[in-house]
């Protein structure tokens, strides 16, 4: 893809919405494929190309003087040797006739020729200034406009990183001329091409595949080095600079007079990210190289796991290459549950049903996990019970035990009184004690303790938990360190 094609790629769109009819608050906001005219074949678009750049090269060398029509046949038919003078014509007209471009900008307050327009919004603009083309209507000589010398440029600008090294410069020259507003644009255009570069040095060794970009890379390998150091010796100079007295005072007084808040470290940030990116390109680029000399950059990218397990099972690899994948990948022990090498593939059911009765109806609260409804009434019938009881003294779990605090008798249904077994729910109280109540707290004895509980259930443990009150534990502090003391 060259230079042009980019700079086409990057502005379709844009011409896109300038074209588009549709109308502002329109609830139809999908957009379908432009249908574009033309021979679809990039045979004029091409030949409008070459001969932009043929005429910067004369525009270079006769200081901007007319070129003959014929001179450019001649140049072009080495690219397209039946080219006919009607069809360089055809281009040479159409790059020639201006076409106008609608546009808004800010407007602080209305000119003269637009008494409408209210102060302080965005207004319409449009302009005509976009044949990149001069013609000379008795002559037909041609050279280019203002605006095609600046397309050109542009397309040679976003090539790649190979361009950014004039770019340096002009920090360089944005510093010497007091300009300090323009250097954390220009450093930021200069980060975006080192990080259009990274990305691609990343895709690359992502998908090795693509032998185009890899061989392109590897042939401007040399430029690339050569752009980063000139581009890192160039802001390295202009930070050095920002510390020279006469900058300093000149950079005081022109902050000074700005509106917004200027700091001297904001400049030299903007420099250092762009050095830090340069470091990083480097080394990627490095190990890039250092990859494809040693043959490691043809088992990176996209692997087709499926292919493989089929070529292993036709010609399986080397036994030394055997013996160390299942040293890898074989575990530790071997008293571990391995499944059957049987297929699970018919235990997975993984059709849709082709009709269904049943009502999909999603509702948030019946979603809610409901609470225990044994805890809920456990809680009812011997909650106030025991935070009484927790009132008057801590109550340890062997001691709630003896007590019976993990009965109950409970009226189900209207039937006779039955006496539960809530075991597992005052246990829950020990470790939540949020379920009786937000002053109480957990304490721990170390004292272990066992208990045989009637039905032959047996429950040990290593420490003693019991629950209390704060207030009677922050008590208990103070009379023990009053003791101590």
């Amino acid at each position: 893809m060259t230079a042009w094609n980019k700079l086409l790629v990057a502005t379709t769109r844009l011409l896109d919405l300038h074209d588009s009819a549709h109308e502002p608050g329109s609830p139809f906001v999908q957009v379908t494929q432009e249908q574009r005219r033309g021979l679809r074949d990039g045979y004029w678009l091409d030949l409008g190309c070459l001969l932009l750049d043929y005429l910067l090269e004369v525009d270079f060398a006769t200081n901007s003087a007319f070129v003959t029509q014929r001179r450019c046949l001649a140049h072009l038919r080495g690219e397209y040797p039946r080219l006919s003078a009607d069809d360089l014509s055809f281009v040479v007209n159409l790059l020639a006739t201006p076409s106008e471009i609608h546009y808004r900008e800010w407007q602080a307050s209305p000119s003269p020729s637009d008494v409408d327009a209210p102060a302080g919004e965005r207004s319409g603009r449009s302009t005509k200034r976009t044949a990149l083309i001069e013609k000379q209507g008795q002559t037909g000589q041609v050279r280019l406009t203002p605006s095609g010398r600046q397309a050109v440029t542009l397309a040679s600008q976003v090539e790649d990183l190979l361009y950014s090294e004039y770019d340096a410069a002009k920090v360089v020259a944005a510093l010497s001329r007091g300009d300090y507003a323009r250097v954390p644009d220009i450093t930021q255009q200069i980060l975006m091409a080192i990080r259009a570069l990274t990305q691609e040095l990343r895709r690359v060794r992502e998908n090795p595949t693509h032998e185009g970009k890899l061989s392109a890379l590897l042939d401007n390998e040399r430029h690339y080095h050569n752009a980063l150091s000139t581009i890192q010796g160039t802001l390295l100079s202009a930070r050095a600079q920002l510390a020279t007295p006469a900058l300093l005072t000149s950079f005081e007084t022109w902050a000074e007079r700005q509106e917004d808040e200027w700091d001297l470290r904001m400049l030299s940030g903007a420099i250092g990210r762009v050095l830090t990116a340069i470091e990083n390109l480097s080394r990627r680029l490095s190990e890039l190289l250092s990859d494809i000399a040693e043959g490691r950059i043809q088992s990176m990218g996209v692997i087709d796991f499926a292919g493989l397990a089929q070529r292993l099972l036709t010609s399986p690899p080397p036994a030394r290459l055997q013996s160390a994948v299942v040293a890898r990948m074989m575990p530790l022990s071997v008293q571990v549950s391995m499944p059957r090498g049987e297929t699970l593939t018919m235990l997975v059911e993984t059709r849709r049903a082709e009709r269904s009765g049943a009502a999909l109806v999603f509702d948030e609260a019946s979603d809610r996990p409901s609470a225990d409804p044994l805890l809920a009434r456990y809680l009812k019938a011997r909650g106030s019970a025991l935070r009484q009881r927790l009132s008057q003294a801590p109550l340890s779990l062997p001691e709630a035990l003896g007590e019976g605090w993990h009965r109950f008798e409970d009226d189900v249904d209207g039937a006779a009184n039955r006496t539960l077994d809530c075991l597992p729910q005052l246990l829950n109280t020990f470790v939540d004690t949020q379920l009786l109540g937000d002053s109480l707290s957990v304490g721990i004895d170390d004292t272990p303790f066992t208990i045989d509980l009637p039905d032959g259930r047996r429950i040990e443990g290593a420490v003693t938990p019991s629950l209390r009150l704060r207030e009677a534990v922050a008590a208990n502090e103070t009379e023990s360190r009053n003791r101590e003391a």
